[in-house]
């Protein structure tokens, strides 16, 4: 059996089982020098297609990856093979596509070398020499090859951009004649028309466009078939039979013809191109070529809104004005958005860009430009607030993806209705104000209700908190006139979000809008699950912008929130709302009493449904518990005054009930959420020195059961907190706790274990000792024994992959060098070992982005100790010299420029030239390392 038909067999095997190993035996045998000779029997028409598609998928790689194996002698040789299989009448179409990649990956590689030796060739004129297109075969052939030959281009990484761009340009003006010729010869007009040749050529013009910046001179040969065949194309043209990947393509030709970047210096050009499509589009079927208009107008919107404002060419301002009214008809299109229509959000980017500009005219175009958009705007408002009604019934609203797609359909019209209000400004609110006294008086027009309101609210932020007219008059409607009872809720969920839109405003003219606004939300909170999202929002917003005008209120929001909170859906945003919202309020109390008295309704049930939870097995319930913790947490996060230690105090038993059970005090997440929510309590302490001193037991408790990096966040603030107290509460729990860390540190390296299985526990810890460094090095100095592990600790962290537990252990190695002379003796016998291991991890096997901590660490050695620096960088090199690339003078010139340097971004650029240097150094260092 011959060596072409067992690959044959191999690729039969290969689809019929999936075979892995068949495969990668596939893939080296095409890499292999004889690829070149049975790829030729494997092409046969005897073959099976599968054959014939690996033989061609192996020649297009020979070409593109291994040229360099071919002789140029045998350059005429390999070119009339490869065209005679292409020639073969029964060739696969899939077959075809390869060869005809294969032909243009030849083509670009002789070109190259033709370029090299200066021969002064087109490229395209060398293809049209061997693919002579004298019958429609042919043509076809030519048109394929020439279709693929730029992607071929583009993967000859080896040539400067440059020049391939150069090759690719002079070849484009060959290209556009031939198009131009091929679009003559298939008139679509035509009753005889060969579609497919015509499409192909479509497809041929739209793989060089994707190049991009090709010069317009040679594209606008083409530019007037493109629009013929997007007349032709477009969907609406039934009587002509609808062809889905025509109208594609032409689509895509000419968006990125007109959004061209140098068109807009050739204004003759773009005046022609754009009236042509405005015309075009007016005479055909206008929707459909609403995604080409809008990418013209809004690459070239300054330029079009300059021609609305000047005197002078009526053609120009014809063409504007043309191409507004077809994408304002886009916008208006009848039908739900997606269900029934999908056009309709396409000119959003153009209302955009043509408003934007308005503001960079000079008096007195901005002004004229304002009186020309204003009712172009205000047309567009209307539509927006017709086109974004929500659906009367599910059916209506269709399915999961079309919900939320509409969903986002109606972000954009909110966007876009801010647009409208930088151009109508006190016009849209006069609109709004008419829309809704219009529908109020029939429910059956909830949809305008509610659309007006998200309209409204869609504004807020333009409309500033200044406006003092038109504002409380829409205010007085949604407040007094909208008969809420009689909506569905979506009425007043929308309602509801539109006053937490309006909170600033509200928070600046109180009286007499906030008493209102407040029963609208009240109304909101009890109305049901559809409303009390929105309202929880609206009631955050207004806790937050109008916290010291609510003093009046408080005690009936509190009383709504605590009979809301019961009900509220477990896991859910709400109860954080409420919780802050409660926060806040209860802040606003004049006394303790009252606070507490509103303390068991609050943060009293979630203390009860903890406990009761907790009895449940952890696996079931730890949602739930650590969503009542994160309720707790936003509690504390808005308290402030003496109520917080009454809160501290009674969460303090539902620390204790988690950390001494077995299973709840080792749940990772249900730890890490009491951690935060003891870390969020400090805030809250009038007196934390004093209030905060219950926690220490709980946390040295709970670590030593389980250790957990929230422990050492919490721990930090402890120590910041109780650092300077006369009695040193802090110091044994630090002990404890760092002892407990490097004891398990020890038992790793005991067992040879990974230290970044612990990397966040490390980072943690390390970020720990870094700050107890810098602020409180007393702390350390009282357990001197664990220091040295400590600082073996961090020299174990720096050669880790886990950046942060790098950047930790840098921090606190930093720091620890600079407590001189108080570590100095702790520092002095490890520094050897730590400048090794720097130059181990700039030597290759820490990656050079993350060099700068160990740049940091050997800074400040070289600050406090520069002799000993020198002697453990050369005894460093001298008993691992072999395993450094570069010789004994560079060695001495690296130390002299370390020694020598004196900040860190020039210290990281040292390592980081160093390490380049030394790339093959990194496998011997990875060896070295597992030796030892």
């Amino acid at each position: 059996m011959d060596y072409a038909s067992v690959i044959d067999q191999a690729v039969k095997q290969f689809y019929a089982e999936g075979n892995n190993d068949v495969h990668s035996w596939l893939l080296k045998v095409q890499t292999s020098p004889e690829a070149w000779t049975f790829v030729w029997d494997l092409l046969h028409s005897s073959k099976s297609r599968e054959a014939q598609f690996y033989a061609a998928t192996t020649l297009h790689a020979k070409i593109s990856k291994q040229w360099d194996e071919v002789p140029k002698s045998e350059y005429p040789v390999l070119q009339e093979r490869l065209i005679n299989f292409m020639k073969q009448p029964d060739m696969p179409k899939v077959v075809l596509s390869k060869l005809c990649q294969a032909l243009a990956g030849y083509v670009a590689n002789v070109s190259i070398v033709a370029d090299n030796d200066n021969k002064d060739k087109n490229v395209v004129e060398e293809l049209t020499r061997m693919l002579s297109y004298d019958s429609l075969p042919m043509l076809e052939l030519l048109l394929r090859t020439l279709s693929v030959l730029p992607v071929e281009f583009e993967r000859r990484h080896d040539v400067r951009r440059a020049k391939l761009h150069k090759c690719i340009v002079n070849s484009w003006y060959k290209t556009t004649w031939l198009l131009e010729e091929v679009f003559s010869m298939t008139n679509l007009n035509s009753e005889y028309v060969n579609k497919d040749m015509h499409l192909l050529a479509m497809e041929c013009a739209l793989s060089w466009l994707k190049v991009g910046q090709l010069p317009l001179e040679a594209t606008g040969q083409i530019y007037p078939h493109l629009l013929t065949a997007a007349a032709y194309y477009a969907p609406a043209r039934t009587m002509r039979g609808e062809n889905p990947r025509g109208w594609e393509v032409v689509q895509e030709c000419l968006n990125m013809i007109v959004t061209h970047s140098e068109l807009v210096k050739i204004p003759q050009t773009l005046w022609e191109w754009a009236h042509s499509l405005v015309t075009m589009a007016r005479q055909y079927s206008d929707k459909y070529f609403c995604e080409i208009l809008t990418a013209i107008g809004e690459a070239h919107s300054r330029t079009f809104l300059n021609a609305l404002v000047e005197e002078g060419n009526d053609t120009q301002k014809w063409t504007v004005e043309g191409l507004i009214e077809l994408l304002l008809q886009c916008s208006e299109q009848e039908g739900r958005y997606p269900t029934n229509e999908t056009r309709s959000s396409i000119p959003f980017g153009f209302w955009y860009a043509l408003q934007d500009y308005l503001p960079t005219l000079d008096q007195p175009y901005e002004s004229r430009a304002l009186l020309i958009l204003k009712p172009i705007y205000a047309r567009l408002a209307q539509a927006l607030l017709r086109k974004s009604t929500l659906p009367l019934t599910h059916n209506e609203a269709g399915d999961v993806d079309e919900r939320e797609l509409f969903r986002c359909y109606r972000q954009d019209v909110a966007d876009a209705l801010d647009y409208c209000y930088r151009v109508l400004g006190q016009d849209l609110l006069v609109l709004l104000g008419q829309r809704l006294s219009q529908t109020l008086n029939s429910s059956q027009k909830w949809t305008e209700v509610e659309s007006t309101l998200h309209a409204f609210e869609a504004v807020a932020d333009s409309v500033g908190i200044e406006e003092s007219h038109y504002i409380p008059a829409l205010m007085d409607l949604v407040l007094s006139h909208i008969p809420y009872d009689h909506y569905p809720g979506e009425v007043l969920a929308c309602a509801c979000s539109t006053m937490g839109a309006y909170a600033e405003w509200i928070g600046e003219h109180p009286d007499p809008w906030l008493e209102r606004v407040l029963r609208i939300v009240t109304l909101g909170l009890t109305r049901g699950s559809v409303t009390a999202p929105f309202a929880t929002m609206a009631l955050k917003d207004l806790a937050r912008e109008c916290e010291q005008q609510l003093t009046p209120f408080a005690p009936s929001i509190l009383n709504t929130i605590e009979q809301t909170l019961p009900n509220v859906t477990p896991g859910c945003a709400e109860g954080l709302r409420m919780m802050y919202a409660a926060g806040k309020l209860l802040n606003t109390l004049p006394s303790v009493d009252e606070q507490l008295a509103h303390l068991d309704a609050t943060l009293g049930l979630c203390i009860i449904k903890i406990r009761e939870l907790l009895q449940q097995p952890w696996f079931m319930a730890r949602g739930a518990v650590m969503n009542q913790l994160k309720m707790a947490t936003m509690f504390f996060s808005t308290l402030e005054g003496s109520i917080g230690k009454a809160v501290l105090d009674g969460l303090l038993p539902i620390f204790s009930q988690i950390v001494a059970h077995p299973e709840w005090g080792q749940d990772n997440f249900t730890l890490e959420e009491m951690y935060i929510c003891a870390q969020k309590s400090l805030m809250s302490l009038l007196h934390p020195e004093e209030d905060a001193r219950p926690l220490l037991p709980i946390l040295a408790n709970s670590y030593k059961n389980w250790p957990h990096p929230a422990a050492l966040n919490l721990l930090r603030q402890l120590v910041l907190l109780f650092g300077r107290d006369p009695n040193n509460v802090i110091g044994p729990v630090f002990a404890d706790i760092s002892s407990i860390t490097l004891s398990g540190v020890r038992a790793c390296r005991s067992v040879n274990g990974n230290l970044s299985d612990w990397a966040e526990l490390m980072e943690a810890y390390l970020g720990l000792l870094a700050q107890i460094c810098k602020k409180n090095t007393r702390l350390l100095l009282q357990i001197p024994e664990q220091i040295p592990e400590m600082l073996q600790c961090g020299i174990d962290c720096l050669t880790l992959p886990e950046s942060g537990t790098v950047k930790a252990a840098g921090h606190f190695l930093t720091h620890a060098i600079m407590q001189s002379p108080h570590l100095q003796t702790f520092v002095q016998p490890i520094g050897q070992q730590l400048v090794y291991v720097i130059l181990q991890c700039v030597g290759g096997q820490v990656p050079r982005r993350y060099l700068e901590p160990h740049a940091e660490v050997l800074l400040t050695l070289n600050k406090t100790c520069i002799e000993w620096t020198a002697q453990w960088l050369r005894v460093a090199f001298e008993k691992h010299g072999a395993l450094y690339k570069i010789s004994q003078t560079q060695k001495e010139n690296f130390i002299k420029n370390i020694l020598r340097e004196r900040t860190n971004k020039r210290m990281c650029d040292l390592l980081q030239d160093f390490s380049l240097q030394n790339l093959p150094s990194a496998t011997n260092w990875s060896v070295m390392t597992r030796k030892q």
